[in-house]
């Protein structure tokens, strides 16, 4: 997967899978991703119906998906080699509580999901924020109210370059008596002007909205924001002066009621677990509270096998097959293993969770019954080359994924260019015949103890009659 920094170029082509598919998330919002580009690192991957986004918090690097359905295993696979060739498992964040359940179940052993509460969006129906209408919104109307009677000389311009100046100034007054503190960040306030200022370098690229209230000529609010989906605006950022009662909710109330008929859903983020905020954000009863999950899902590196993989091979081996460890010993050195070819997983504690030990071993070498009876089928495969598969093992808590096949199609290009045919003897009891027939595995012959299968590499090995 290739990754590119995200700037206010990439709208277009981000844009084409977010907008239309109906995650509401605010981080998929393409001028948050603009904006917080430098805090966070934020690289994108464009797939043909994903975003990928990988963001750095820290030393640790996180990937987000968009994507219209839930992501599949190969491309949660495909995350996972890129994470470990930075050294970590992966963390996916941002997962709605459907997608985390589902994409956990496709990792049972080896991932753990974890609610972040302080991280779940807040979904306003546009026209309760519009009208204020009903019981329970009650209180906010009669914020506006008291603000309008107030101020009857107040009124609403929508955001132009123009007011860009006022804006950062209104910012900075409310930074300087504002108490509000992002665990996230350290320096969390200067952060937000940091982004105000990209937000406004870039605002016509980034396709924003925004509005300001005017007393007189002061400037008391502002908000602005972007789409996060056709029918979800996102509330990226509002400002007020404290000390004007009402002007908080004014420009909420003034801001949605200008917005293009298509947004009938308001976003406005997190609460960041800021007791203030929270109560705040609650108050205006929600339609819904986007829950989001993170899920670390435990990866591995492939690696090439060395004759130093010998002992821990027989360990495996013996294990797995429940042998006389004497015998193993035998079978390893008499199987002429290709440790050039023979592939194992590390985790990243450095554990070996798997083995592909691939063998310089011959059909014609085989059990005596299938040279009496396929002779002419033997004699022609012995012209060929081959490579076998002799032991294939995984640790339990990866069976169920597709570590089996991430180390075979580590060196898959290498056998279909050097190879005819690969021979794979397995054992009746064990569970792996369907995936060697999926592979591609056709069945020549088969005794009391096992099954004996060829991989047709070559045109010539894939017109042989078995």
């Amino acid at each position: 997967m290739e990754f590119r920094k995200i700037t206010a170029d990439d709208r277009n082509s981000v844009q084409s899978v977010t907008l239309r598919s109906g995650l509401r998330n605010c981080n998929f919002t393409f001028a948050n991703l603009v904006g917080w580009q430098p805090e966070f690192g934020t690289h994108y991957c464009l797939l043909d119906d994903a975003v990928v986004l990988r963001y750095l918090f820290g030393n640790t690097t996180a990937y987000l998906v968009n994507s219209p359905q839930t992501p599949s295993i190969q491309l949660i696979d495909a995350l996972r080699e890129d994470a470990a060739s930075r050294n970590q498992d992966l963390l996916l964040v941002g997962l709605e509580d459907d997608r985390a359940c589902q994409l956990q179940s496709l990792y049972p052993r080896i991932s753990t999901l974890t609610p972040k509460r302080d991280s779940y969006d807040y979904i306003y129906l546009r026209q309760h924020l519009e009208n204020l209408a009903g019981k329970d919104l009650k209180a906010k109307r009669n914020h506006c109210n008291r603000f309008l009677a107030e101020h009857p000389d107040f009124h609403y311009r929508p955001l132009t370059p123009a007011l860009f100046p006022q804006c950062l100034a209104l910012a900075h007054r409310w930074e300087e008596h504002s108490g509000h503190h992002n665990p996230s960040f350290g320096d969390s306030l200067s952060a937000e002007k940091r982004v105000l200022r990209r937000l406004f370098d870039n605002w016509e690229k980034l396709d924003m909205l925004g509005g300001a209230i005017f007393i007189g000529t002061q400037m008391v609010a502002f908000t602005l924001g972007a789409p996060v989906t056709h029918d979800t605006f996102d509330i990226c950022i509002e400002k007020a002066d404290r000390s004007v009662n009402g002007a908080f909710n004014i420009i909420n109330q003034q801001f949605v009621s200008h917005l293009p008929p298509q947004y009938r859903f308001i976003n406005r983020e997190e609460d960041m677990g800021l007791e203030g905020l929270r109560k705040a954000k609650t108050s205006y009863h929600p339609l819904q509270l986007l829950s989001f999950n993170t899920l670390s899902v435990k990866t591995t590196r492939l690696l090439r096998c060395t004759p130093d993989d010998s002992e821990e091979t027989i360990q495996w081996i013996t294990r797995q097959y429940q042998f006389e460890r004497q015998e193993v010993e035998s079978w390893v050195r008499n199987l002429r293993f290709n440790w050039d070819l023979s592939v194992k997983a590390v985790d990243i504690e450095g554990n070996t969770v798997g083995l592909l030990n691939m063998s310089d071993y011959r059909v014609e070498e085989e059990t005596e019954e299938i040279l009496k009876d396929k002779p002419e089928l033997v004699t022609t495969l012995g012209k060929m080359k081959s490579i076998a598969v002799f032991s294939f093992i995984v640790a339990e808590e990866y069976r169920h994924t597709t570590l089996n096949h991430q180390m075979i199609s580590h060196i898959w290009d290498h056998l279909q260019q050097h190879y005819d045919f690969i021979f794979v003897p397995v054992m009746h009891r064990l569970h792996t015949h369907s995936y060697w027939v999926r592979r591609g595995a056709r069945e020549f012959y088969r005794d009391t103890q096992s099954v004996y299968y060829l991989i047709p590499l070559s045109e010539a090995a894939k017109t042989l009659t078995l």
